[in-house]
């Protein structure tokens, strides 16, 4: 296996690896954002940035959405799979930080 194609499996992402149904968001846990229109742009970002975050790379491509809320809002309340659908609208995934 090539180190390139190593390194997507290592990263490679599944909404369901971090469903954790119920959790209660901690204010130390942090959240891995990554832009999927940009290779390479991840940060790990408390659940109060995430917003920002996504909203000043969408700036950066001259939009905005109101999904960006919407994101922001079902992790921090635990609720992935509505997470996982605002991030595919909005082309970012966001898991928690290990």
């Amino acid at each position: 296996m090539s180190s390139s194609s190593q390194a997507k499996a290592r990263h490679s992402w599944s909404p369901w690896r971090y469903f954790h149904a119920g959790d209660v968001v901690s204010p130390t846990t942090l959240y891995q954002v990554t832009d999927r229109l940009h290779e390479e742009r991840t940060v790990r970002v408390p659940v109060s940035a995430i917003g920002p975050t996504v909203s000043a790379w969408l700036a950066e491509l001259g939009a905005n959405s109101p999904m960006v809320d919407d994101l922001a809002r079902a992790v921090r309340n635990g609720d992935w799979p509505a997470a996982y659908v605002f991030g595919e609208h909005l082309s970012v995934q966001v898991a928690v930080a290990v």
